[in-house]
C-alpha cells in the first residue's frame, strides 16, 4: 500500500497553489474585475483553507504548517498561528459530527447534540478537546459531561 508522507502533501499543495494563480492570470490577464478579484480571492482563500487543513489531518508538527503557509502562501507568523488555531477548533468539531454520523445520528439528530451540549462553543474554548479530535468518541463524552 502507498504511503502518503507530508511532504508529498506538502509538494501537491505548493504545485496547486501555483497552478490556481496561473490559471487566474491566464483568465483574466490584466484586466481583472470585481467579480474576477472577488472569485480569486475566494480561491486564493479556499486554497489556504485546504493547505492548513489537509497538513493538520496528517499530523505536520504546528511550526511546519507555519513555516509552509508563510513559504507558499505569503502569511507572517501571527496570522498562520490563528488560522492554524482556527482550523484545529473545526477539526475537532467536524471529527465529532462525523463520529455522530457514523453511529447512525441523523443530521437533525446532530445538529440537537451538537446544540444541547453546546459542542461547538466548548470545543472552540478548550484546547483540551481539541486534542481529542482523534478520539471522537471520548471527545463526545467529554461535550456531554462537561459544564
Amino acid at each position: 500500500m502507498l504511503k502518503i508522507s507530508s511532504d508529498d502533501v506538502k509538494e501537491y499543495l505548493a504545485a496547486g497553489g501555483k497552478f490556481v494563480a496561473d490559471l487566474a492570470l491566464e483568465i483574466y490577464g490584466d484586466s481583472i474585475n470585481q467579480a474576477g478579484e472577488a472569485a480569486f480571492s475566494n480561491a486564493i482563500e479556499i486554497g489556504i483553507t485546504n493547505t492548513i487543513a489537509a497538513l493538520y489531518d496528517t499530523d505536520v508538527d504546528d511550526e511546519e504548517i507555519i513555516r509552509v503557509l508563510n513559504k507558499y502562501w505569503g502569511i507572517n507568523q501571527d496570522e498562520a498561528e490563528k488560522r492554524l488555531v482556527y482550523e484545529k477548533r473545526l477539526a475537532a468539531i467536524r471529527e465529532l459530527e462525523r463520529y455522530l454520523m457514523m453511529q447512525g445520528f441523523s443530521a437533525r439528530e446532530i445538529e440537537q447534540f451538537m446544540k444541547s451540549n453546546d459542542a461547538s462553543i466548548k470545543i472552540r474554548h478548550s484546547n483540551e478537546l481539541w486534542k481529542l479530535r482523534r478520539k471522537p468518541e471520548k471527545l463526545m463524552k467529554e461535550v456531554q459531561d462537561s459544564k
